[in-house]
Parts: structure tokens; C-alpha cells; sequence
């Protein structure tokens, strides 16, 4: 019986942080300012484009903050091509 209810509890737990995942991964980004103070306890994930050459491109950040809400933040970056190029 309590391997049962905790296997119930582990797929509850997994379940609830994919869609947390698949949620703030639909939620539209909000553009970083400089000098942003910002409130981050947890990065969640980062997603960078993949290009070819060597530009500045708009990377996002999910995270969850002090309150526990996720939220997403647009940042821009030098492609990961800047980094092999001579």
C-alpha cells in the first residue's frame, strides 16, 4: 500500500513540473532592461538560438521566483558560432 501511494505521489510530482516546464515555455517572454533588478530563485532553464554565424541573438530564461511563480525572461546574446570563429 505505501509503495503504491508513493509511486501516485512521484508521477503527481513529474507530471506537475512538466506542465510547470511546458507552461512557462508557452508564456511570452519578457525583454530584460539593463539595470533590471531581478527576482530569481531557481533558473529552471535557459534556451539559446542555434545559428550558423556569428550574431546577437534573443536567449530566454525560466525561472521561478521568491513568490514560486515562473516566469520568462528574453535576453540578448552572442551565438555560440562567436565562440569557434577566428
Amino acid at each position: 500500500m505505501k509503495t503504491r501511494t508513493l509511486f501516485a505521489t512521484a508521477l503527481t510530482a513529474i507530471a506537475l513540473s512538466a506542465s510547470l516546464t511546458t507552461l512557462a515555455h508557452s508564456a511570452e517572454a519578457t525583454p530584460y532592461r539593463y539595470g533590471q533588478n531581478l527576482d530569481i530563485v531557481k533558473v529552471i532553464s535557459i534556451d539559446v538560438p542555434n545559428t550558423p554565424q556569428c550574431e546577437v541573438v534573443t536567449a530566454t530564461m525560466t525561472y521561478r521566483n521568491s513568490a514560486g511563480d515562473v516566469e520568462v525572461l528574453g535576453y540578448e546574446q552572442l551565438s555560440s558560432a562567436c565562440t569557434s570563429q577566428s
